[in-house]
């Protein structure tokens, strides 16, 4: 069928090919729209059509949208763009008393019981981490098909870690993709209690160090609000990350230094 296509395509002249191609393009899209809900919809279901690669996952943050691979097939199920988005202010996140009372006893705690944070040793070891699924019937939306193109990500210099050891082991972590002064943090796992807490803490004064300029972390109304995380609208976020990624900001190695 491909062929026969092919070969009455190769009869039919150019000035009436093109204009049939430009009706059917506008027939279906006109189509889509409607089915979808909307030409933004449409537009985000077309993604989903690609195949994944770093630069359609960059090119995803880059638009604020995040895609969402199927657990079962491990193919990206769909694009989101929310009207709503949740963001941790840089400047003005919180620090809740339980945290900051683990972190002061961290440094009363022996060598082989302290937490030490590292950044970008062991990439893969963190998002294996985060693969895992928490509990017995629990899937991962991290299928390996995201976490290859993650991984070429972190080699790119794009996806990021921030990891928890104790005694040389990494019990936690968290990792995102940076785009110029624009953070998206992916997910965090922890093997020992307050590790992933503790590795986001960092996280967050690093962002704010480095001078990054937004920062989003999924939806507020979640366990990232002890942080400060708020919600905001899907025109401000647009507005902010445009400055953001156009900012001159680089997620530098440096482990940064607590003060209370």
């Amino acid at each position: 069928m491909g062929i026969l296509a092919k070969q009455i395509s190769s009869i039919i002249p150019e000035n009436v090919k093109n204009p049939a191609k430009k009706l059917l393009q506008q027939l279906f899209y006109t189509a889509l729209t409607k089915v979808s809900g909307g030409k933004s919809k449409a537009l985000l279901w077309s993604y989903t059509q690609f195949e994944l690669s770093p630069f359609i996952l960059y090119q995803a943050y880059l638009l604020g949208t995040y895609p969402m691979p199927n657990m079962k097939s491990g193919k990206i199920r769909e694009w989101y763009d929310p009207e709503i988005r949740g963001i941790i202010p840089i400047q003005d996140f919180r620090l809740r008393n339980d945290l900051l009372r683990n972190l002061k006893k961290e440094k009363l705690k022996g060598i082989d019981e302290r937490f030490e944070i590292r950044i970008n040793t062991n990439f893969q070891g963190v998002i294996a981490g985060c693969s895992n699924p928490r509990g017995e019937n629990a899937k991962t939306w991290l299928t390996s098909e995201f976490i290859k193109v993650v991984l070429e990500l972190h080699e790119m210099g794009v996806a990021h870690s921030i990891e928890t050891y104790q005694n040389d082991i990494l019990v936690g972590g968290v990792f995102g993709i940076s785009i110029n002064g624009y953070f998206a943090t992916l997910s965090l796992f922890h093997s020992v209690d307050n590790a992933s807490k503790i590795a986001f803490y960092y996280l967050l004064v690093k962002l704010r160090d480095d001078g990054f300029k937004l920062h989003v972390s999924g939806d507020a109304n979640s366990w990232f609000t002890q942080y400060g995380s708020i919600n905001i609208s899907k025109d401000e976020f647009r507005k902010n990350l445009v400055k953001a990624t156009m900012a001159p900001v680089t997620f530098s190695t440096n482990v940064p230094k607590l003060e209370f």
